[in-house]
């Protein structure tokens, strides 16, 4: 990889560092999703834990995910945007919300899920392959 991947939240409480090129990225339509957005989907992309630096002291909030895995969403404490998570499902990954990147427009999603989730007016892209819930994850 030749460049970092950076972001962080709005007031710059909180940013992060990423030195690995992404896993993933997909929109995510569950409800955790779309409450914690206050919209229809979340963007998310997936790097490697170990790649992935966090500056700043945010706070985190977990529940039980439908597939029973404990998912804990990390924000910053300050103002409050959504940095991303993590979820014991998928060990070994953090996940970033696109918005906040400091350059969103790395942000290419390859899939949707969750759609059996998604609300009735959201208008997804039909290139896109859509899955009703989780689909396998890589490795």
């Amino acid at each position: 990889m030749t460049k970092k991947i950076t972001g962080g939240c709005r007031c710059g409480a909180v940013k992060y560092e990423i030195t690995a090129e992404p896993i993933l990225a997909g929109n995510c339509h569950c409800r955790d999703c779309q409450h914690a957005t206050g919209s229809t989907h979340l963007p998310a992309i997936a790097f490697p834990a170990d790649a992935m630096t966090i500056i700043g002291e945010p706070n985190t909030y977990s529940i039980t995910a439908d597939s029973g895995n404990k998912s804990t969403r990390v924000f910053c404490p300050t103002c409050g945007d959504l940095i991303g998570g993590y979820s014991t499902g998928m060990e070994g990954m953090r996940m970033i919300s696109a918005s906040s990147l400091d350059d969103p427009s790395i942000y290419k999603p390859t899939m949707d899920i969750f759609t059996d989730a998604a609300q009735p007016w959201d208008v997804m892209d039909p290139d896109l392959p859509k899955f009703p819930g989780m689909p396998d994850m890589p490795e």
